[in-house]
């Protein structure tokens, strides 16, 4: 299926930056470097300052709201066959994952100010 599909691009995607690019850039040599620092101010970032920064925070949002989006059109949810307790009931239904499904706007507009904020791309047209 479609979300399928965006489950595994995520996972791919994410991962390839937490487990691969983020790692290699942090324990990068000094003249490795210098050959990427104007992209990063000058200052050789560390792991956390890599997720804390615009592109990592838009990319947490956007996998979180995913998330919550693909769980609620599970069958289960969005069928109202898994009985949950008094306050998380209204979590379940047809309702619910209409609503979460709205999540994807937001989304949209997270994806486009992570492309924006690009760390090795600085012209307009380099970026997608």
């Amino acid at each position: 299926t479609i979300a399928g599909a965006i489950v595994i691009g995520v996972l791919l995607h994410a991962g390839n930056h937490l487990a691969c690019d983020f790692p290699r850039l942090v324990s990068s040599s000094d003249t490795d470097y210098l050959k990427i620092k104007d992209d990063f101010g000058g200052v050789k970032p560390t792991y956390m300052s890599l997720v804390k920064g615009i592109e990592g925070i838009t990319g947490v949002l956007m996998v979180v709201f995913m998330f919550i989006a693909f769980v609620l059109a599970t069958s289960w949810f969005r069928r109202n066959t898994l009985k949950l307790p008094w306050p998380c009931n209204r979590l379940t239904g047809f309702n619910a994952f209409w609503y979460s499904h709205h999540l994807l706007v937001l989304v949209y507009i997270l994806l486009v100010i992570h492309g924006i904020f690009l760390y090795l791309a600085h012209k307009w047209y380099q970026k997608s």
